[in-house]
């Protein structure tokens, strides 16, 4: 539910912070395995979005935009690996498979740090922001528009 709930925030061109991230990872936080795998999903798409930030910059306020892991995300993905050992102790995957695969993002995540090696920075592709004063010149024509259309004093019909 939790990975579902970040693509429907994306198909609505909604970028998750992270407050969204920490809130989709503790809801992985069941003792499932399927539960890690998809927290593990997660995470690779939290260091991916937190990447970008760093590279292309923040642009509102941190609080409701940023993707960079805290605190909380850390502790979060330390305990989603103690739920993966455990799960590998319960024979539910194997250790080697679990180790070189669902652990090494929530690992990135955890060791996160502010700092890109300018190698990454070549790689990484910021948006083009928008032209501001392109989308307010057609509001403006819109405007016009409409204070066209109601010049009269009196109401008219189109049909």
């Amino acid at each position: 539910m939790a990975s579902v709930w970040l693509q429907r925030m994306r198909s609505r061109n909604v970028s998750p912070n992270y407050h969204t991230y920490n809130t989709a990872l503790a809801a992985c936080l069941d003792g499932k395995l399927e539960s890690t795998f998809i927290a593990s999903k997660i995470a690779t798409e939290m260091v991916e979005d937190a990447t970008r930030e760093l590279a292309c910059g923040l642009k509102g306020i941190a609080n409701y935009k940023s993707a960079l892991p805290d605190t909380y995300t850390k502790f979060l993905g330390r305990e989603l690996m103690k739920q993966l050992r455990e799960n590998w102790r319960n024979g539910d995957i194997d250790m080697a498979l679990a180790k070189t695969t669902t652990r090494v993002p929530l690992l990135k995540m955890v060791d996160f740090d502010k700092e890109i090696p300018p190698e990454a920075l070549n790689s990484i592709q910021c948006d083009l922001p928008e032209d501001d004063e392109n989308e307010s010149s057609d509001q403006d024509y819109e405007f016009s528009l409409l204070a066209e259309l109601h010049k009269d004093d009196h109401r008219t019909a189109m049909v």
